[in-house]
C-alpha cells in the first residue's frame, strides 16, 4: 500500500499573517494560486469578495499555504481563538551550535520565547508563534 499524501492545516486568526510567520520561520514560500484564482473567477465560480490582494498577489481571503522541502502546511481563518495548549506542535531541529541564534531569528519575526529547557532527553527552547501556537527549536 502507498503512503497517503497528507498536508498540515493550521486554524488561525489571520491565516495570511501566520502563513508569512512559518514561510520565513521555515524558509518555505507561499503558494501562488492567483492563475487558478483569476480562472475561478472568471468562471464565475467565486467572486471578488472571496479573494485578497497581498503583495500585489491575488490569494484567497482566510486561506494561505506554504510550501517547502517539507510537506504542504495550509493556513486558515476561524471565528475562535486559540484557547489551550496544542495537542501537537511543530519540533525545528537546528542543533545545537544553532540553537541561540536561531531562538534569536524567531523572535525577531514575531515569535516569543517561553522557556529554555536542557535535560537528559535534550536541549531545547519552547516558543510561541505570533498566534500563541507553542513550538519547539532544538
Amino acid at each position: 500500500m502507498n503512503p497517503i499524501n497528507w498536508q498540515l492545516a493550521v486554524d488561525a486568526v489571520d491565516a495570511h499573517t501566520l502563513a508569512d510567520f512559518w514561510a520565513e520561520a521555515l524558509h518555505y514560500t507561499k503558494e501562488d494560486n492567483a492563475a487558478a484564482i483569476e480562472q475561478v473567477l472568471a468562471q464565475g465560480y467565486a467572486e471578488e469578495s472571496d479573494t485578497v490582494v497581498i503583495d500585489g498577489v491575488r490569494a484567497w481571503a482566510g486561506f494561505e499555504a506554504i510550501r517547502g522541502e517539507g510537506r504542504r502546511i495550509l493556513f486558515h481563518t476561524v471565528p475562535e481563538p486559540k484557547t489551550a495548549k496544542n495537542r501537537w506542535h511543530i519540533d525545528l531541529n537546528v542543533g545545537t551550535a544553532q540553537l541561540q541564534a536561531e531562538m534569536e531569528r524567531l523572535v525577531g519575526l514575531g515569535a516569543v520565547r517561553v522557556q529554555e529547557i536542557n535535560e537528559k532527553s535534550g536541549h531545547f527552547i519552547v516558543m510561541k508563534d505570533p498566534e500563541g501556537n507553542e513550538f519547539c527549536i532544538q
